[in-house]
This record gives structure tokens, C-alpha cells and sequence, in this order.
């Protein structure tokens, strides 16, 4: 591990580097020349290599990557986040919280990287509009403690807000969990906390599913699941890298223009 005594000074792309690590806790090469919008890989690929020359952050890459074809994964190292602490006062940086990232399982990892990849496609779409705050984002906020979706979205354009909850849903897990997490959207909507928290209309719900089949389930399954559900909450489906929403209350109806 590089003396902090002599690091070199990181430049904004480094320090954006480091708090996209703790905002999605993994991030690829891929992902990060996405959030830059380069084309060239080897812009971030350097800055990377001077990161991890300096430890402040980790690289996941197991042999097993290369048959399958993943990317190496690299999440943000203690001395990283009080790095980032140091230059960003105005955030709040948990250091605790990213301390099992090097054993997280693989199945968090991926659950991470699909999140990123999420944002990066609306961040395409949207630019400065997008204001995308993740679970470590979310925890200074009172209204978050009992209920924490992966994302939190507001769009932003000129005098008009937009607010969504987005979650990411991985076909990994039992399908029972994820009708469970629906339910507890379904629950959180019911109870009123968020507009008396806020005094705002509850967000429209985003489920970005991994993989289509996971998609089709859960619109088959829509009428089981949202048995008891208000009819004015609204909750939409798609899956990753797809820019088509469904509705889960319609699910043979694609919506003429996308929620968001």
C-alpha cells in the first residue's frame, strides 16, 4: 500500500471514480467509461491502475472470470473512502460500511454492477436531468430507516420534478423473495409514511429485472401480487438495457411513453 504521505494529488476523474465505488460499491472499466462517456476503455483503465498503485481501492478478478467472461470488479478500500471523505466534507462516508466488500458474494457483486449499468443507461438518456441516489446515499435521511429502495431517482427539468423508487431484481434470487419485495412497496405505499415524511404523491416503482424471463414472470404474476394493492400506485417493469416499461397493473398494455 502506497504511504499516504506520498500519493499524488487525484484529479476530478479519480476523485469521481472513488465516490461512484461508494455509491454502487463495484464498478467495471466498462461501466466508468459509460459514466464518463468514453469510447476509449484505456481513459479509465490509467486512472484505475494509479488508484489501485495508491490503495485506495481493491480489484476483484478471479481465474474463474476469464471462461466466463467477466470483467474484473473493483470496489473502494477503507483508506479510499477517508480519501474521499477528506475532499467531499459535504458527504456523508461511512467507512464501516464498505469494509466486507472483499468478501461480499458474487451474487452482491453482480446486484451492484446491474444497479451501475441501470444508471448509466438513463444517465445516457437524461444527462444532467438524473439525480440518482443509492442506498449508502440514503441512510443520513430519517424517511429512508425503515425502508430503503435500491435507488432513489429524481428527474429535473426546468420548473418540473419527477420522483421514482427504482429496484433491482436479479433472477439468481427465489421468485418468493422478489414477490416479497414487491409486497413490502405495496405495504410502504399503504402506510402513508412517505407523503407524511415528505408532503409528496408516493413515487412511481421501477423494477429493472436482469434477464427477460424474470420479466415475463412477473407480469404473468402481476394479478396474484398486486391482489391488495391501491390501484393509484404505480409500478413498472423492464429489463436491463431495454427501454420499454411496463405496467404491472396492464400487463398486455406497453406504455405509449416510458415513466421516466
Amino acid at each position: 500500500m502506497a504511504d499516504v504521505k506520498h500519493r499524488r494529488k487525484l484529479n476530478a476523474e479519480q476523485l469521481e471514480v472513488l465516490e461512484l465505488l461508494y455509491k454502487f460499491r463495484f464498478g467495471t472499466n466498462d461501466l466508468f467509461a459509460q459514466h464518463f462517456g468514453k469510447k476509449d476503455r484505456s481513459f479509465v483503465f490509467k486512472r484505475l491502475n494509479i488508484l489501485l498503485e495508491q490503495g485506495l481501492i481493491g480489484k476483484r478478478f478471479e481465474s474463474s472470470y476469464r471462461i466466463q467472461g467477466k470483467p474484473a470488479a473493483y470496489y473502494l478500500l477503507p483508506d479510499g473512502a477517508r480519501v474521499l471523505r477528506a475532499q467531499r466534507p459535504d458527504r456523508a462516508i461511512n467507512i464501516k460500511a464498505i469494509y466486507k466488500d472483499k468478501t461480499v458474494s458474487e451474487e452482491f457483486v453482480e446486484y451492484c454492477l446491474g444497479l451501475f449499468s441501470t444508471y448509466c443507461q438513463l444517465k445516457a438518456k437524461y444527462g444532467e436531468k438524473l439525480h440518482f441516489f443509492t442506498k449508502p446515499q440514503l441512510a443520513k435521511y430519517e424517511y429512508f430507516e425503515e425502508f430503503t429502495p435500491s435507488a432513489y431517482i429524481r428527474l429535473v427539468d426546468n420548473n418540473s420534478e419527477q420522483d421514482f423508487f427504482l429496484e433491482y431484481l436479479q433472477s439468481s434470487k427465489p421468485f418468493f423473495a422478489i414477490t416479497r419485495r414487491i409486497k413490502q412497496y405495496i405495504e410502504y405505499a399503504d402506510s402513508g409514511d412517505w407523503e407524511s415524511a415528505t408532503n409528496s404523491p408516493f413515487p412511481a416503482v421501477l423494477f429493472s429485472c436482469d434477464k427477460p424471463p424474470l420479466q415475463d414472470r412477473m407480469l404473468k404474476k402481476s394479478p396474484t401480487i398486486l391482489a391488495n394493492a391501491d390501484d393509484e400506485l404505480k409500478l413498472f417493469v423492464t429489463t436491463k438495457g431495454s427501454d420499454t416499461w411496463l405496467s404491472l397493473a396492464e400487463p398486455d398494455a406497453a406504455l405509449a411513453s416510458s415513466p421516466i
